[in-house]
This record gives C-alpha cells, structure tokens and sequence, in this order.
C-alpha cells in the first residue's frame, strides 16, 4: 500500500479529516495538530469542536473553559447534555429547598 501526505489532498479533505480525528480522541487531536501549520489552523477552526467528544476527556484533564464555551456555541452534543443534566439537577435541588 502506498502512502501519501495529508497535505496532498484538497482542503476542504483534510477538514473533514480533521474533523473525524476530533471525533475520536482529544490525544489524536493534538497529535495530529502537532504535525504541520496548516493542520493546527485546520484543527483550530470553530468548526471542528462540533465533533469533540467531551465526555471522553479523562476526569483529571482540565479542559479549558474557552473550549468548553466554543463547543458549546457550535452545538456539540456532549456539551448540550453536560448542560441539561447541570440545569435539570440545579432546578431539581431548588425544587427539593423550597
């Protein structure tokens, strides 16, 4: 099997590739971002938080509060449930109070 350079590929390509990398780990992420220039601007691009998966993400990995806020305005999945488990159980507990 031959091998090619990523870099070979279109554009439009290579995000999707990136994007598909997001989806499976942080680790693969950031390695691939380590790579070259133009696949850290690729992988910096909002677009590609919509496929992180932050429930993933080890218990004692910090994630930024700026990431978090980014995929949560691209609508990531992971984010939107963090975000309606955290409102469900704050409401539930001022339910429980009064």
């Amino acid at each position: 099997m031959d091998y090619f350079s990523i870099l070979e590929l279109p554009e439009e390509i290579q995000a999707l590739v990136v994007e598909r990398v997001a989806g499976n780990s942080f680790q693969d992420l950031y390695g691939l971002r380590a790579l070259c220039k133009l696949i850290k601007a690729l992988a910096d691009r909002c677009s590609v938080c919509n496929f992180y998966d932050v429930l993933s993400v080890p218990c004692g990995f910090n994630m930024p509060a700026e990431l978090l806020k980014t995929c949560y305005t691209e609508r990531n999945s992971s984010t939107l449930y963090m975000k309606g488990v955290s409102s469900h159980l704050t409401f539930r507990k001022k339910d429980l109070l009064s």
